[in-house]
């Protein structure tokens, strides 16, 4: 049979090493040009990538609190997810932005130019007909939106899309990302594919404005004090009220959004600690916050990856997909988990939930972004 593509698998198991093994049985072939690897948190990452190292192509991946495969989302069980890039119609170049939390702009720029250059280019040369970059970032970065800028800027004239490294927030602390055979924190990677297939950016987002909006009067990071010079999250529940609608709690459905040039940089609410509000990426005194509402998650997802598929000719080899943690606590909430899995499974999906995710020059939340790669023409 001749070689495919594209192969995404998932593997389930509680021993890393074991795991490992199996990934590397499933995609091992001299074919292969780029594998992205995405692993669950409870695994040991040193102990996985020993086995990792194995594969004769460049590894790329990270931990994460869930995994998605071809057929859907994991179970409860640990699981590794994969894709595996074969074939002469793909090449690939890594960039490392290590240390990223001492500039992560310059870091982000840098990576550019190190993934530019291992395709034997410049990151001014890059062609959007033929080249998308795809990120990785430590998620409990401060740093992620500075990456994104710093990166995306590099390179403007192609798309950039990516995720966060994720945890269980409640269980651990760190979250780590693989490249070059080392495990990583404090970085973030880029890489540049070169396709001769056709190739979509994905991005897809269900929230919808409010006319609520409120001024962030106090904050530390992803903790807001107070909206409006009032203690936050008893100002975020009048002004819900407000409109009819109930805040869920401890973790609201609803969400902040920055426009800025008529564009929402989405913030998810994480959770109300007394009379805090916890949110999923960082915002400053000063910033104009929208609130918005959940739309349809479903129908939303279902048309944007429906569109993404025409886009690249009516069928997709593989699906990338870096779905934020607050679009399946949401869907848990709503019941709709079983809905969700099945929208990934009707596309070759691997990918993971993501702490957040980058689509051009933004680092938002409560986002799908991916890479939609087109099969090959019969």
């Amino acid at each position: 049979m001749p070689e495919p593509i594209a192969r995404p698998v998932l593997v389930t198991g509680s021993d890393a090493a074991a795991v490992g093994r199996a990934v590397v049985d499933q995609l091992a072939s001299p074919a292969l040009k780029l594998a992205f690897v995405f692993a669950d948190s409870r695994l040991d990452p040193e102990v996985l990538l020993g086995e990792l190292r194995q594969l004769p192509a460049p590894v790329v991946g990270c931990t994460a609190v869930g995994v998605i495969g071809p057929e859907g989302m994991a179970g409860a069980l640990p699981a590794v997810s994969a894709l595996g890039l074969y074939g002469d119609w793909v090449r690939a170049g890594v960039g490392i932005a290590g240390e990223l939390s001492r500039s992560p702009l310059t870091r982000g720029r840098d990576a550019v130019h190190q993934a530019a250059l291992a395709l034997g280019t410049t990151a001014e040369a890059l062609d959007p007909g033929r080249h998308i970059a795809v990120t990785l970032v430590d998620g409990q970065h401060r740093h992620e939106e500075a990456f994104c800028i710093g990166s995306a800027a590099t390179a403007p004239q192609i798309r950039f899309i990516g995720g966060g490294a994720s945890i269980d927030l409640d269980r651990d602390r760190r979250t780590y990302l693989w490249a070059g055979g080392q495990v990583l924190s404090d970085a973030a990677l880029v890489v540049v594919i070169d396709s001769d297939l056709p190739f979509a950016a994905v991005t897809s987002s269900h929230l919808v404005p409010t006319a609520i909006r409120t001024v962030v009067t106090a904050a530390t990071g992803r903790t807001i004090d107070e909206l409006d010079g009032r203690p936050a999250a008893a100002r975020l529940r009048r002004l819900i009220a407000g409109i009819g609608d109930s805040l869920d709690e401890p973790r609201p459905l609803h969400a902040f959004a920055r426009y800025i040039d008529g564009v929402p940089y989405v913030r998810s609410l994480r959770r109300l600690v007394d009379d805090r509000v916890v949110l999923s990426a960082a915002v400053e005194p000063g910033h104009i916050l929208h609130v918005m509402r959940p739309g349809d998650l479903i129908r939303t997802m279902q048309r944007d990856l429906a569109a993404a598929s025409d886009r690249v000719g009516g069928a997709m080899a593989a699906l990338l997909a870096f779905s934020c943690m607050s679009r399946h606590a949401e869907a848990a909430a709503r019941g709709t988990l079983r809905e969700l899995s099945a929208t990934f499974a009707g596309y070759p999906t691997i990918g993971f939930q993501s702490m957040s995710e980058q689509s051009g020059m933004l680092q938002v939340n409560h986002t799908l972004t991916g890479l939609a790669i087109g099969a090959l023409k019969s």
